[in-house]
């Protein structure tokens, strides 16, 4: 799927921070980007940002959800736990309802670490 593909979610914003997470995502050489989403769970993008097509759609949430494919359990040292469940379909994202971006930014540091190995896990590594 493209990038472009998203923006049929209606979602507040998610137009703006797709043109800059995937811009910053480019310049940086990164392949996730994390959406900050007003009900406060997470949406993580693992894309190529110089193709714009999105391998992976993630969703981390604070509880457990019945949406997507369970990926795993990430913790924060001394911080929040959170569930990520692999987004099959964009239906299962528009049962969220309307929502808005309130922040976007790309993924580093120990949850990219995270991420990058759940997803070679199950063989789906740029």
């Amino acid at each position: 799927m493209k990038v472009k593909e998203l923006l049929a979610l209606g979602w507040k914003n998610l137009d703006l921070a797709l043109e800059y997470g995937v811009e910053e995502a480019r310049y940086l050489g990164k392949t996730l980007i994390g959406l900050t989403l007003s009900n406060g769970l997470g949406l993580v993008l693992y894309l190529d940002p110089f193709s714009e097509e999105v391998r992976s759609l993630l969703l981390m949430s604070p509880r457990k959800l019945e949406i997507g494919r369970f990926l795993g359990v990430f913790k924060y040292e001394g911080g929040n736990t959170y569930f990520i469940y692999d987004i099959i379909d964009i239906s299962q994202l528009q049962s969220l309802g309307q929502l808005e971006v309130v922040s976007v930014e790309v993924v580093r540091d120990v949850l990219e670490d995270f991420l990058l190995e759940a997803l070679a896990g199950r063989g789906d590594v740029l």
